[in-house]
């Protein structure tokens, strides 16, 4: 069987997408966008993904690299945006992005 594996920079690349596009919907939409992003908080033990919903229960989870995560958040601050995080917890932090 033929299996095609998505180059890891262009899924990184997909990554980014996604991500940006869910936080520029919510600034349109609200002037602020919130999420959850997991795998980066001192429990250590989760995968790195991001949540529309917050919490460690949310659900919708999408994957995402932590060089993707960054690409995203510097493009944002780098475009004047204000970006804040809040303070870690075992799965994470919410980040908070203002346009």
């Amino acid at each position: 069987m033929l299996t095609i594996e998505i180059p890891k920079s262009n899924r990184r690349k997909s990554e980014e997408d996604e991500l940006a596009s869910f936080i520029l919907s919510e600034i349109k939409k609200k002037g602020e966008c919130v999420y959850f992003h997991y795998g980066v908080g001192w429990g250590n033990n989760w995968p790195h993904c991001w949540a529309k919903n917050t919490g460690s229960d949310a659900k919708d989870r999408h994957q995402i690299s932590e060089l993707a995560h960054d690409n995203v958040i510097r493009a944002f601050i780098d475009k004047g945006y204000s970006v804040e995080y809040r303070s870690e917890i075992a799965a994470g932090r919410y980040v908070i992005i203002r346009g």
